[in-house]
């Protein structure tokens, strides 16, 4: 189950920014890491700095913060100089903050350094990348805030992984695989998961062959997917093929095809590329008259390559024509200059989805020289290249895997619309062989963008965009979130939800991605959320393409979602999770006897309709000699080993009733307990 960590999830900083994340502080800011050096130095605001300030850590990736720590390190009276008063906060924008934790009054001592915790509650359940304590008050005279060190405790999830293969659940141990009885329940995750498959030899993975797939487990309630990254050795299909003779086999029916072209690219490459800089040529002739021997060489060469850096070409011209604009002045060289690494500096503007990106050389009769492209989505951060039908991770300043594995030109062409959405910079590596004799010039990239709205509109001869707010109609039942969100003038939508002032989905806090509308929308809100008994606000913010943003707000009262039961006086008998929350009391049972008749009732709150309603009692608690018997009414009991139901809406409810019948042989348990279980199909 998920625990708190015992351990600081800070790294032990070195400086502001090593080994990772950024230590920050509205105050003496260059020495802020030494609030997570775990060296018993002190952070400290310069003298007679202000009693308000802040102390604080960036993660490299998000983090779950439930619990937090301050130490007074030195042990010389340090007590007026601590913080007494904050909130501790989280943000994931570094400007909006939320409140977490509030503290006031506390006291330290002097001469004798001490470490206080403050457990989060209720629990953190959102991920911020940034946290920070934001002091308003220190001790009485100080002239000094003063933070020994500042740690921070995550919440720890079980992760547990099973493996189907052969129709069957396995896992590994002991070095060897081991198979599970039956399809695993949560408890067979927690018992025989595992929870590192990188240690699994690879002469155990080839025992499996065929499809194998991989069961992942998380009692994380804001996890909503799962990734596995599979490392093999590098290869090329010439590694894998050298020495082999291969066949290639194609079917066709078309009675007209008598024969076939197979193609074959490889990278460009010169007869240098193969014999490098220094090569011996032998010459031989049998003509008597020949007393000696020439050999030419033809190699790239531009005045132009001997400077270094960034340079500027100045011209000057008469041309009329050029001076009026009407023609353009262009300055060519053949030579190929140093290889470059050449990176868009700003962003695209784009005020639609980009179609296509295309991509051409100024001749069709250039073809020397190499021509390589990346792609960037988040401004320059980080950089893709297009292989396989996807986007793949691509370093860019290493010129020989941008050279290797960056997109041609017929490559960026053909990439489909789909997988350009948020397309935002371009960078482009030129080769720079000396071999080559003739130049790569790209003539242009140019961007194909759809416009964003569709219902155009003429009136009076001048063109009118129309644009009408998304509407949303939504229902909420079950703790389900159901719903349409549209535009009237079809155009692309998006939205995000917030549960009692707190982001819920997505969980980073920013808007979905843009989709056609309508959109239908259907979320489950997880009990562990809600507040039971109480109001809960849900709030749902739309936005079309043009950004103008509406929202609707539920208001609903904390319960269950489920097939719930419940007794004759309307309280629950468990939750949607399985825990027993009330018991049916049949008190002390005599051998030989049956008990009395109780009412338990079975309410819908899935939040859609449900069919074919099986209730019957869970095997696994059955004892010799008692008889949990089940019967639609009360008055006669007809017992009956389960019960069957047709059509139940969202909010109906169905009775039956229960009862014990034990034999005078059973033997005595004075824990006896049973447990009702229900399964039914959604309409």
């Amino acid at each position: 189950m998920a625990y708190i960590s015992n351990e600081t999830c800070v790294p032990t900083m070195t400086s502001n920014t090593t080994p990772s994340g950024i230590a920050f502080a509205s105050s003496n800011n260059i020495d802020a890491w030494k609030a997570f050096d775990r060296s018993g130095s002190n952070w400290s605001t310069p003298s007679f700095s202000s009693v308000v300030g802040y102390i604080g850590y960036e993660f490299a990736n998000k983090s779950k913060i439930a619990k937090y720590s301050i130490e007074q390190t030195s042990s010389s009276s340090t007590s007026t100089r601590m913080p007494t008063a904050w909130t501790f906060e989280g943000s994931n924008d570094g400007i909006n903050w939320t409140v977490l934790d509030t503290q006031t009054n506390q006291s330290w001592r002097d001469f004798n350094p001490e470490k206080k915790e403050y457990t989060i509650s209720p629990i953190n359940v959102d991920y911020h990348k940034s946290y920070r304590l934001n002091y308003t008050a220190r001790g009485s005279i100080g002239s000094i805030t003063h933070v020994g060190e500042l740690g921070m405790y995550e919440i720890v999830y079980d992760t547990k992984l099973l493996i189907h293969h052969g129709s069957v659940y396995k896992h590994y141990s002991n070095n060897q695989w081991k198979l599970l009885p039956s399809i695993p329940t949560e408890d067979d995750y927690m018992a025989y998961g595992m929870d590192d498959i990188s240690t699994i030899p690879e002469s155990a993975w080839s025992q499996l062959q065929g499809e194998v797939e991989l069961c992942y487990y998380t009692d994380d309630p804001t996890k909503t997917e799962a990734s596995f990254n599979i490392e093999t050795d590098p290869f090329t299909l010439a590694e894998e093929w050298e020495d082999k003779e291969i066949k290639i086999i194609e079917y066709t029916d078309d009675p007209n095809q008598i024969e076939s072209t197979i193609t074959i690219e490889t990278e460009p490459f010169t007869l240098y590329d193969e014999l490098g800089d220094s090569v011996d040529v032998l010459y031989y002739t049998d003509d008597p008259s020949k007393t000696s021997a020439e050999l030419n060489i033809t190699a790239n060469y531009s005045p132009l390559d001997e400077l270094e850096g960034d340079f500027d070409v100045v011209t000057w011209t008469n041309d009329e024509e050029v001076i009026a604009g009407n023609r353009d002045m262009m300055l060519t060289y053949d030579a190929l200059p140093f290889e470059q690494l050449i990176v868009q500096p700003t962003d695209i503007a784009l005020y639609g989805d980009v179609k296509k990106v295309v991509a051409t050389k100024v001749t069709e009769n250039s073809p020397e020289g190499i021509l390589r492209m990346a792609a960037s989505f988040d401004s320059g951060l980080t950089w893709k290249t297009y292989r396989f039908n996807k986007w793949l991770d691509l370093d860019i300043q290493d010129t020989t895997l941008f050279k290797r594995k960056g997109m041609n030109l017929d490559t960026l062409n053909a990439i489909p619309e789909k997988d350009l959405i948020a397309l935002t910079r371009i960078a482009y590596y030129f080769d720079s062989s000396k071999h080559y004799e003739n130049s790569y010039s790209l003539d242009e990239v140019k961007m194909v963008v759809d416009a964003p709205r569709h219902a155009v509109e003429f009136r009076d001869m001048s063109l009118q965009l129309l644009n009408t707010t998304a509407t949303i109609d939504l229902t909420f039942s079950g703790n389900k979130l159901t719903g349409v969100l549209d535009d009237a003038d079809q155009g692309k939508v998006k939205y995000r939800v917030l549960l009692n002032g707190k982001t819920y989905y997505p969980a980073d806090g920013n808007f979905t991605r843009l989709a056609a509308s309508p959109f239908n929308i259907e979320l489950n809100i997880d009990e562990r959320n809600v507040n039971f008994g109480e109001e809960n606000t849900l709030k749902v913010e739309f936005q079309d393409y043009w950004g103008a943003v509406d929202s609707r707000e539920i208001k609903f009262i904390g319960s269950y979602s489920g097939l719930m039961f419940m007794d004759e006086s309307g309280d629950f008998l468990s939750d949607t999770f399985g825990g027993i929350l009330k018991q049916l009391d049949y008190g002390v049972i005599i051998a030989g006897q049956t008990t009395l008749t109780k009412k338990v009732r079975i309410k819908n709150l899935l939040g859609y309709a449900v069919d074919h309603v099986y209730l019957e009692m869970d095997k696994k608690f059955e004892t010799d000699g008692v008889d949990v018997q089940l019967s639609r009414q009360a008055d006669p009991f007809l017992p009956i080993d389960y019960l069957t139901y047709g059509l139940i809406q969202p909010e109906d409810s169905i009775d039956f009733y229960i009862r014990i019948a034990t034999d005078i042989h059973a033997k005595p348990n004075p824990n006896g307990n049973f447990e009702m279980k229900v399964t039914a199909d959604r309409v």
